[in-house]
């Protein structure tokens, strides 16, 4: 790994965990960040970073399509249920996981594509 792909894959680690903390904050409706909160978020990100492009690529490998993201996300709501989710405060915890999912997984692809589109580099292929 070159010294490049290190800063994206710190930059993507950043970004990544910022988009978990607003879609966090969005459902529990709690701006605070804890010390225990940032951890679990970091954890969540470490996940979504590593586990997301390795599914995407195995099912790419072996011909599946869009089935290698769909278990990627599948495996995003589980550890962000079991994870993110004990620290906040909110009602229902699988429904806040697959919204606080959802719009994390969007606006990930949303900075991915403005990344692509402005700087001609993938947020999510750096290794």
């Amino acid at each position: 790994m070159n010294l490049e792909a290190l800063i994206m894959l710190i930059v993507a680690i950043v970004l990544v965990a910022l988009i978990f903390y607003v879609s966090g904050a969005l459902v529990s409706q709690d701006w605070t960040a804890t010390g225990s909160l940032v951890l679990r978020i970091l954890v969540v990100t470490l996940v979504a970073v590593f586990v997301i492009p390795l599914f995407r690529n195995a099912a790419s490998g072996i011909d599946a399509g869009d089935l290698g993201l769909l278990v990627a996300f599948v495996i995003l709501v589980v550890v962000v249920r079991f994870v993110l989710v004990e620290e906040l405060a909110v009602a229902e915890e699988w429904l806040a996981s697959i919204v606080i999912s959802l719009i994390a997984v969007v606006l990930i692809y949303v900075v991915d594509a403005v990344s692509r589109a402005l700087l001609d580099l993938r947020l999510l292929e750096v290794f």
